[in-house]
């Protein structure tokens, strides 16, 4: 049994070649991953690591410690740690774990960050509702038949198909107050 454990002892802290095949296998899977990103944009941001959710800003819970590339930069950094410091018996295999461990939760930090600046184009149907703009297409009243609506929001001008009690002229200025359906909505004249 003490040989046993001896002989795992030599092969983790003592022998460097689990240090060595920790570092090629992570470096090896990072150049992929680098190639891969710049080639062929496989390796965007979230892929594979962490959904945002319905927009960027949803708070700490997105925050995810455990994504493939933070383990694959704790594989990595693990193994070149035990290449420097492995050495140095016990302490080089702590400080080993010591240099996966700041380099993981330095990259799961890096990409938490990084999907904040992300950003999401939708707007949700019900931002319409109370805001303001011009007739495009005449609407002809009654309800039968959409007009289109050319409203400014988050800083572009979107165009929605829009209903109306009362036939309102093109160039005419008109408040959203109600969403049918998400793809319809009532308006009113100002």
């Amino acid at each position: 049994m003490l040989d046993h454990l001896a002989g795992l002892y030599g092969f983790f802290v003592g022998d460097l070649k689990f240090y060595w095949i920790c570092a090629i296998f992570g470096s090896a899977i990072f150049i992929v991953q680098l190639l891969l990103s710049i080639f062929a944009g496989v390796g965007d941001i979230g892929h594979g690591d962490i959904g945002t959710g319905d927009h960027a800003d949803t708070g700490f819970s997105d925050f995810r410690f455990m994504s493939l590339r933070s383990v694959i930069a704790f594989i990595t950094f693990f193994g070149w740690g035990g290449v420097i410091f492995g050495k140095n018996g016990i302490s080089g295999f702590f400080a080993a774990l010591a240099s996966g461990a700041i380099m993981m939760t330095a990259v799961a930090v890096l990409i938490y960050f990084m999907l904040k600046l992300e950003q999401s184009g939708n707007v949700s149907a019900d931002e319409y509702v109370n805001l303001t703009g011009t007739v495009y297409l005449s609407i002809p009243g009654s309800r039968t038949k959409p007009g289109i609506v050319s409203i400014s929001i988050r800083g572009s001008l979107r165009q929605i198909d829009a209903l109306a009690d009362e036939a309102i002229p093109t160039g005419a200025s008109v408040k959203v107050i109600q969403n049918i359906d998400g793809q319809r909505f009532i308006v009113q004249k100002i």
